[in-house]
């Protein structure tokens, strides 16, 4: 009998560990294989020729007008997606491997006789909502096509957010019932003493965490905080990730940080901002609501299956600065506001946003595809603190970015 779920992903990041550690926690009675691509196509030597033939046949012209880069699309041919395609026979066997459970969309390593499960915050195609997104970056139409194939041959494609299901059946055919919406969780750990720290939301602290300062609309935030000044001199931001060369009153820039130590800067600050102009997901707006904050993004992506406007928060215009400062000032006017905002937006993160929630409608749905379900009774619903600390023990020592 098949007892093994092979995971299969292609980036480190907290997001990918904290996915496993769900999808571990789901299926306990089974055995774990971790399947790296990255290491797939390093140990494959023999690929590196042909591929460089191909990345000049299908990017050389955008490659010279510098429309792409070398090292994205040297991962991005119909090559190397069919060698990774095809190598996944040699690791993944019916008779050993119960499902296995892939992370992104950027490859297709499902294999005939195994269920095959995509778990991905975006599609391709969804780039093309984005104002900020050139098209003149699309990716070559063979790609698109090969893109397709990785949904097809899913028995069930996992989402983040619904404006993902909703491209992927726009965009790429696929059937509704095809897809489950199963939401995400967040990565910073949170102790289960946890209090903010802002004199009751009274410290007008602005916090914006994100390492792409440009896409996640750090200058628009700089532009509108310059507004905020001349009506709340007292206000302060703090820039966390990224490290913008800035000159702007009350502005503090961190830069990159632990996980662990971001937790503190949730705490002390009053309002989160991340006026994004394209985003998969937007993971930081869930860990800001965890945290008890109130939240001000765009109306892009998933932001508006996270915020409830006018209940956990406020989503304005993607590059407007005249409408972020408006909103800014009017929720630092009112201490009251931000606070009752922060609870709503932790009792609906509570609900839906933790991966013990995400790994039970894991659980729910690839039971469904299993050719004898086991009867083990798993821990589907760990409680709170025993998760926040689980995942905190994971992520203290990584680096956010």
């Amino acid at each position: 009998m098949p007892d093994t779920i092979a995971f299969i992903s292609n980036y480190q990041h907290p997001s990918r560990d904290s996915i496993e550690w769900a999808v571990r926690e789901a299926f306990p009675e089974y055995r774990f294989q971790n399947v790296s691509v990255s290491d797939l196509v390093k140990n494959n030597r023999q690929w590196r020729l042909p591929n460089l033939y191909f990345l000049a046949k299908e990017y050389g012209f955008r490659l010279a007008k510098r429309d792409v880069t070398v090292i994205d699309s040297y991962f991005r041919t119909g090559y190397l997606f069919r060698k990774l395609h095809a190598a996944m026979a040699d690791i993944v066997q019916p008779e050993r491997h119960v499902f296995t459970f892939q992370v992104q969309s950027l490859f297709d390593t499902s294999v005939p006789g195994v269920p095959h499960f995509v778990y991905t915050d975006h599609t391709h195609l969804s780039n093309l909502t984005y104002s900020f997104f050139n098209p003149r970056h699309l990716r070559p139409q063979c790609w698109l096509s090969l893109e397709r194939m990785v949904y097809q041959n899913a028995a069930r494609i996992f989402t983040r957010s619904h404006n993902i299901t909703a491209d992927l059946i726009r965009h790429y055919a696929m059937l509704p019932e095809k897809i489950a919406c199963v939401y995400a969780g967040g990565n910073v750990p949170i102790a289960s003493n946890y209090q903010v720290d802002n004199e009751n939301y009274a410290n007008k602290r602005i916090l914006f965490v994100g390492d792409d300062w440009e896409r996640k609309g750090g200058p628009i935030l700089a532009a509108a905080f310059q507004k905020v000044l001349r009506i709340h001199p007292d206000a302060h931001l703090t820039i966390v990730g990224a490290n913008p060369q800035l000159n702007l009153p009350n502005c503090t820039v961190l830069g990159k940080l632990t996980l662990a130590e971001l937790s503190a800067h949730f705490a002390q600050s009053s309002i989160f901002c991340l006026p994004t102009l394209l985003e998969p997901f937007g993971v930081a707006i869930l860990e800001a609501m965890l945290h008890r904050l109130p939240v001000v993004a765009t109306t892009i992506g998933a932001m508006p299956d996270m915020i409830q406007e006018g209940v956990t928060g406020h989503m304005v215009a993607p590059g407007d600065s005249q409408q972020l400062a408006r909103t800014l000032s009017s929720m630092l006017q009112d201490p009251e506001r931000c606070r009752r905002y922060g609870e709503a937006g932790y009792t609906l993160a509570i609900s839906r946003y933790t991966w013990p929630e995400v790994g039970a409608r894991f659980r729910a749905e690839i039971l469904k595809f299993l050719r004898k379900p086991s009867l083990a009774v798993p821990r589907l619903r760990l409680q709170a603190a025993r998760a926040a600390d689980a995942i905190g023990q994971r992520f203290n020592s990584p680096r956010w970015g």
